[in-house]
């Protein structure tokens, strides 16, 4: 390998030199950006090279405030990269108007291409050139951010960072492409079998609700979508009054204050959407059937779980990873993938949005194995909640939460992940400190309580590529 290594880092020097000198003959002012493209800085590597990669962080979680906007924050000084998080809740796609669906994507992606004077082209050269990250997604309940840069280039992430947040260009030629785009995304997504479902799911467990849209009525509302109609959306949801921020690595107390100060104090100040009503599902054995032959027979199926700041949280939290959600180890995996092998996969997991929270599983198999996994899977679903788990699962899973925590904390950016996530869960400032605590000190009687509150409840389901003779 280190030959194969020297002789790729000969050709590369060499080359880079040529690319160097020819645009030295072609003029000066050629040549700094092409130099600086072969020496971009990618944070990213920067981490995985160095001592940070397998570093466990630890350190006090401090709240940082500045002209009434607060971020979590925690230095980590050991590196010189510094990453933010930060979330608009109440602005995710739930909050489009019906006629408008699909403009939250759109928005998240147009975004980044081209502020203030520099156009996509530009922007993205920028952002190369000094190891600048910034992203934008979209989800159902809130629209995130993040930016991430070295140190050292600090002034012109804030810069970047700024331009998106106050001088979007939302050129028309990219409207049109990021339009286009999106309705080729979902077309195609329209047919796949797991998409499919997803969206049968929305429909069918969300019913009257904002969660129910579907990708095919999104398809309809897409063309409708202009330029102010995501300044609108940008005025009225995206504030200081809704925002949350996570900030991590090597920046102190008082660069954090200038960084609200500097970029989050232009926002408008109010939330002028409305917050998402909660939703009161009667689950019980419901069932759908998504009319499609497919390869695989897939199901999703939910009942009503709990919220993170809940009581029963981590008791339930630890009765759901021993039934589904310890991966090959859980009991359901054991018994209809690893003894019957009905299924390659089965799994459950809580689920958490802002109008509701839900144990939610899956898992496909042929036709024939379908009817098979589904009885174990109720029969351990009702054995769960009647009979509980046992001490020694108990200690298992405990032990297994508690030494995979610190995988979390691998990089900066997961740790600015965490800390919005703190605030949007509402599960405290000292989280972090207290969390092996929170499952050290679950008993067997609580988790048995909780698997026999919630798992009492038989799941609803929606399946696709079942046939007709075959429902059940």
């Amino acid at each position: 390998m280190s030959g194969y290594s020297s002789r790729r880092r000969g050709f590369f020097y060499y080359f880079k030199w040529v690319v160097f000198l020819s645009s030295v003959a072609c003029g000066w002012y050629y040549a700094p950006h092409i130099w600086l493209k072969f020496h971009q800085i990618d944070a990213e590597a920067i981490i995985s090279s160095s001592k940070m990669k397998n570093k466990k962080f630890s350190g006090t979680v401090q709240e940082v405030k500045s002209s009434e906007i607060s971020a979590y924050l925690l230095e980590e000084h050991s590196v010189p990269i510094v990453s933010m998080n930060f979330d608009f809740t109440n602005a995710g796609s739930a909050h489009e108007a019906d006629e408008k669906q699909g403009l939250t994507d759109i928005l998240t992606k147009i975004l980044l291409d081209g502020a203030g004077r520099y156009d996509a082209v530009a922007f993205k050269d920028i952002c190369e050139e000094y190891g600048i990250k910034i992203g934008f997604n979209s989800g159902v309940d809130e629209i995130s951010g993040y930016l991430h840069f070295p140190k050292q280039n600090m002034e012109m992430a804030l810069k970047m960072l700024d331009l998106v947040l106050q001088k979007p260009r939302f050129d028309e030629e990219f409207i049109t492409l990021r339009k286009q785009q999106l309705k080729t995304a979902v077309k195609m997504s329209l047919e796949n079998p797991q998409a499919i479902l997803a969206d049968k799911f929305s429909e069918f467990i969300f019913a009257g609700h904002p969660y129910s849209r579907t990708q095919a009525e999104m398809l309809e509302t897409i063309d409708d979508i202009g330029k102010q109609d995501m300044i609108d959306f940008m005025q009225t949801h995206l504030s200081r009054e809704n925002l949350i921020i996570g900030i991590a690595g090597d920046v102190s107390v008082e660069e954090t204050e200038d960084i609200l100060q500097r970029i989050f104090t232009k926002l408008p100040k109010k939330y002028q959407g409305e917050k998402m009503s909660e939703i009161n599902i009667e689950f019980g054995g419901r069932e759908y059937n998504v009319e499609k032959d497919t390869a695989q027979a897939m199901t999703v199926f939910a009942t009503k779980g709990t919220y993170r700041n809940s009581v029963d949280f981590y008791p339930l939290y630890i009765a759901n990873y021993v039934f589904g959600g310890s991966g090959l180890n859980s009991r359901i995996s054991q018994i209809i993938r690893e003894k019957e092998g009905l299924t390659y996969g089965i799994y459950t997991t809580l689920t958490e949005s802002d109008a509701v929270a839900m144990i939610q599983g899956s898992y496909s198999a042929t036709a024939d194995n379908f009817k098979k996994a589904r009885k174990l899977l109720l029969s351990e679903w009702q054995k769960i909640a009647t009979q509980g788990i046992t001490e020694e699962e108990l200690q298992q899973a405990k032990d297994s939460l508690i030494s995979s925590f610190n995988l979390r904390f691998a990089s900066i950016s997961n740790i600015a992940s965490m800390l919005t996530a703190m605030q949007k869960y509402k599960i405290g400032r000292d989280f972090l400190e207290k969390r092996n605590d929170y499952i050290k000190t679950v008993t067997l009687q609580e988790v048995n309580a909780a698997a026999k509150k919630y798992f009492s409840v038989t799941p609803d389901f929606v399946n696709i590529g079942i046939k007709t003779e075959e429902k059940q």
